[in-house]
């Protein structure tokens, strides 16, 4: 029994001493607050930097299909930088120059294709559709009216 509540007191503290590490330690760990959004900054397409995010691969939202596609944009440069990215990295030739934010912005465009059903996706207009999502996922990243020109330089469903 004396054994026990050794174990239970020293969990105890330890999870107390954890706790009180991620509160006063870096309280930024417990906030899932994104980084701030470059607000009215509007795309100009004379200093926008293309970026090209390639190998997005997911299940669609319908068991059984899949899709694969590359994603080319543009986008404000205040923004791309505001959220980690650099003008030198996205010129590079894949990516932000932030592998932080790539993984961010693959994260959210493969969770929009696992909840896009297969049939929407190929009904008539469901490219165009997808392609509007896609940009409201990119605005949600770098900011309202931020996304200049779309392309998917790559997509096959299957």
């Amino acid at each position: 029994m004396k054994k026990f509540l050794v174990f239970v007191l020293v969990f105890l503290l330890g999870a107390g001493a954890g706790a009180a590490g991620l509160i006063f330690g870096d309280p930024s760990l417990l906030s899932h607050a994104p980084k701030p959004v470059v607000e009215a900054l509007p795309y100009n397409p004379l200093t926008a930097v293309s970026v090209t995010e390639s190998g997005i691969e997911s299940n669609l939202g319908s068991s059984g299909h899949y899709v694969s596609f590359n994603v080319e944009f543009d986008v404000a440069l205040a923004a791309l930088t505001s959220q980690g990215g650099s003008k030198a990295g996205a010129e590079g030739g894949s990516g932000t120059g932030s592998p932080v934010l790539d993984a961010r912005i693959r994260n959210d465009l493969i969770n929009l294709a696992r909840s896009t059903p297969y049939h929407e996706f190929t009904a008539s207009g469901g490219l165009s559709t997808f392609k509007t999502q896609v940009r409201t996922v990119l605005e949600s990243i770098f900011g309202p009216n931020t996304i200049g020109p779309i392309y998917f330089s790559s997509l096959m469903t299957q």
